[in-house]
C-alpha cells in the first residue's frame, strides 16, 4: 500500500486549506457578478423578457447596431469618458506636483481636495449649475464683464456647450480621485534622486521626465483604466445636468440603457445595449493588459 510523504501531506493539507478560503469568495462573486451578467445577457435574447417573452435571438443586438443613434451615443459616451478622465488626471497631476512641494498652506489643499468627492453628486450639480446658469450664473458675468463674450451662455441647455458644461462639472467632482493616488505615489519617491540630478546640473523638466514620471507611470495607467471605465458608465451626473439634452447631445450609452428600459419599456433592447458596452468595456480591458502590463508597471 503506498504511503505519502510528510512534504506530500503538507502539499494536500495547503491545497485543501486554500480551498476552503477561496470557495466563498468565488460563490459570492459567482451570485453577486456571474449570475447577473448572465440572467441579463439571457433578457437581452428576447423581445419582451419580463412579460410573454418571445425569443428573437441576436435581433435586439443587430437593430442597435444597425441605427445611426447608436453610434451618436458611442461617441458621446467616448468624449465623455476620455476627456474627463484625462482632463482628472491632468489636474490632479497638476495639484499633486504643487502639494508635494514645500510650499505654505499645502496641508489645507491636500484637506480641500477631498472635499469636492465627498459631496453628494445631487449638491454638486445644484452648485455647477448655478455657477453656468446663463442669466445668474457668476462664470457667465466674470466672462461677459471680462468682454471675452457678447452674451451669456447657456451650458447646460447649448447644443455646443452642454458637453463642456457635463464635462467640468464631472472633472470638479472626481479630479481628487487622481490627485491622492498620484500625491500618495510621488511622495514614495526617493528625495535622494532629485538631490543627485540637482548635482548633475538636470532641469526641473529633465528632472520630471527622467524620475518622476517613471515612478508614475504604473499609477497614471491604473488611473486611464478604471477611471476611464467608471466614467464610461456614468449615468447619474449626465442624468441630472441635462436628461442627455439637448437634442441627444450629452446621451451616452448608459443614458440611453435607462431610456429604453423605463421611458420606452424596451427592456430587450436595453439589456442588450448593456450587453454590447460590457463587450466593448472588455475589448478594452483585454487590450490594456496586453499592451501595457500593468503588474509589471505597478512594482516599478
Amino acid at each position: 500500500m503506498e504511503t505519502r510523504t510528510r512534504p506530500q501531506q503538507l502539499f494536500n493539507g495547503r491545497r485543501f486549506l486554500l480551498l476552503v478560503c477561496f470557495l466563498p469568495l468565488v460563490i459570492f462573486f459567482t451570485v453577486i457578478w456571474v449570475l447577473p451578467i448572465l440572467y441579463a445577457l439571457n433578457m437581452s435574447l428576447f423581445s419582451n423578457p419580463t412579460q410573454e417573452a418571445t425569443f428573437v435571438g441576436l435581433a435586439n443586438y443587430t437593430e442597435l447596431l444597425s441605427s445611426p443613434d447608436f453610434w451618436t451615443f458611442l461617441w458621446n459616451s467616448v468624449v465623455y469618458a476620455l476627456s474627463t478622465t484625462i482632463l482628472s488626471l491632468l489636474v490632479g497631476l497638476g495639484l499633486a506636483l504643487v502639494v508635494n512641494q514645500r510650499i505654505k498652506g499645502r496641508s489645507v489643499l491636500r484637506t480641500m481636495m477631498i472635499f469636492p468627492y465627498l459631496i453628494p453628486t445631487l449638491v454638486v450639480i445644484f452648485l455647477w449649475k448655478f455657477i453656468l446658469d446663463p442669466n445668474v450664473g457668476i462664470l457667465n458675468q466674470f466672462l461677459v464683464d471680462a468682454g471675452l463674450i457678447a452674451e451669456p451662455i447657456g451650458f447646460f441647455s447649448s447644443l455646443k456647450w452642454a458637453m463642456a458644461g457635463v464635462v467640468v462639472t464631472s472633472v470638479w467632482k472626481f479630479g481628487s480621485f487622481s490627485f491622492f493616488i498620484l500625491l500618495a505615489r510621488l511622495q514614495a519617491i526617493d528625495p535622494d534622486l532629485y538631490e543627485r540630478a540637482r548635482v548633475e546640473g538636470a532641469t526641473t523638466w529633465q528632472a520630471f521626465r527622467d524620475i518622476t514620471f517613471p515612478h508614475l507611470r504604473g499609477a497614471i495607467f491604473i488611473i486611464l483604466l478604471v477611471r476611464g471605465i467608471w466614467m464610461f458608465n456614468k449615468f447619474d451626473i449626465i442624468w441630472l445636468s441635462t436628461n442627455g439634452g439637448p437634442l441627444k447631445a450629452t446621451t451616452t450609452l448608459p443614458i440611453r440603457v435607462y431610456q429604453l428600459a423605463f421611458n420606452e419599456v424596451n427592456f430587450g433592447g436595453a439589456t442588450a445595449l448593456a450587453g454590447i458596452m460590457f463587450f466593448l468595456l472588455a475589448v478594452v480591458a483585454t487590450v490594456y493588459f496586453r499592451v501595457f502590463n500593468p503588474s509589471e508597471e505597478v512594482g516599478t
